[in-house]
This record gives structure tokens, sequence and C-alpha cells, in this order.
């Protein structure tokens, strides 16, 4: 196998993905995020928002390494509703009062689309599940909405900003989210939030399967 699948620690926190490392929308509420971005240190910000949740909530993320990296080549967070101030962005905010949220999903751009969020998705599922979470929400963007006839007007404002920034925040796709499972249940034209109840009805990835995947697109 080429990689391995590890869990987001105080051990691991300096070698998750870089992007995941530097973002900041989800972990701090918009002022303050705006005057870190401006004149702080995102970097500093993100790893004591990381330390502080895994005192306080316990593990809240996965990251797929590869042996010949010295750093993850993807990085999955989640976290309470709470520990998510970033949320009321979102134009289907808030995140249901009995739900965890699956905040964010950073992955390197020639492994996006393979089958790898589906993994890291499972593992993120399977942890709820065994911390006995009732349900996990998130935050997609619907990536057909380029061909609505109204997709300037869609652009313009806080919507256009957020669909502009997708990968640098960590902003999933509503069809890999799907995939793994979840159902709308606050629509939007290109922001709507789903839902998994737990345990989810679907089987998920066998770690047989997983090494497969892996074998076959990490070589």
């Amino acid at each position: 196998m080429f990689a391995t699948l590890i869990p987001v620690s105080q051990e691991t926190i300096g070698r998750i993905h870089p992007q995941a490392g530097r973002s900041i929308f989800w972990e701090l509420d918009p002022e303050a995020a705006s005057l870190v971005q401006g004149s702080g240190d995102p970097a500093f910000e993100k790893e004591a928002w990381l330390t502080t949740t895994l005192l306080d909530y316990g593990h809240c993320g996965y990251s797929l390494e590869r042996s010949t990296h010295e750093r993850a080549v993807a990085t999955v967070l989640w976290c309470s509703r709470d520990a998510a101030p970033g949320c009321v962005q979102l134009p289907t905010a808030p995140v249901s009062e009995d739900a965890e949220v699956l905040t964010s999903l950073f992955i390197d751009r020639a492994l996006a689309g393979v089958g790898l969020e589906s993994v890291l998705l499972d593992a993120s599922i399977m942890h709820l599940v065994d911390s006995a979470a009732t349900a996990v929400e998130a935050f997609g963007w619907r990536e057909d909405f380029f061909a609505r006839a109204d997709v300037d007007e869609l652009l313009e404002g806080p919507v256009g900003t957020i669909l502009r920034s997708a990968s640098e925040i960590g902003l999933m796709s509503v069809s890999v989210l799907e995939s793994a499972g979840f159902q709308v249940i606050a629509d939007h034209p290109v922001l709507p939030r789903l839902r998994l109840d737990l345990p989810p009805p679907h089987d998920l990835l066998a770690f047989s399967a997983v090494e497969e995947l892996f074998d076959r697109v990490l070589m």
C-alpha cells in the first residue's frame, strides 16, 4: 500500500494538507477571520483551533499520507456545530442542533475525483458512529450551477465569494456528499445543506476496497 489514513492529532497537525493548515473560513467567525487574513497568521490560528478542538471535542479529522511525501495529500475535518462559527456565512445555515458538522475536505488537485474523497468521508462517518453521534451535516456546492441562466446573478455577492474560494476553504461538492449517503435538507440553487442520520442505512467502504483504491490510484 502506498498511502496511510491517519487521524489528525497533536502529533500530526503539522502534516495535514497545506491548505487545510491555512484555512480558517469555518473555524472563526467572519469578522475575526477577516482580521486574521488581513494582518494575522492564519496557520497559527488554525493550529490553535485544532489543538483546542482535539482537547475539548476529541478526534476531529483524518489525513491521507503517501509514503513518499512529508505531508498529507488530503485532509477531512469535522467538529461540533458550536466550533464552526464560520458556517453562518452559508445561505442554508445554521447546522441542526442535533448534528455534528463535516466542515471541509482538502485534496491535491491531481488526486481529486478518483474516489479518495469516499475513503475520507467513510472514515469520518465510521468515527462519528462510534462516537454515538446521531447525525452529521455538511454544506455543498452544486457543480452544474454554471449552466443556469442566472449564473451571473448567483455569482454576485457572498455566494460568489464562497464559490470562487471553494477549494481554498475545502467546500465539498453536492455529488461527493450524496455519494456518501448525505441528502439535501435545506435547498439552495448553489449552496445547499445536506444531512446524514447515523448510523447510515448503507454499507461503508470495506478495508479491502480501500486498499485496492490506494494501490490503483497512489502509485
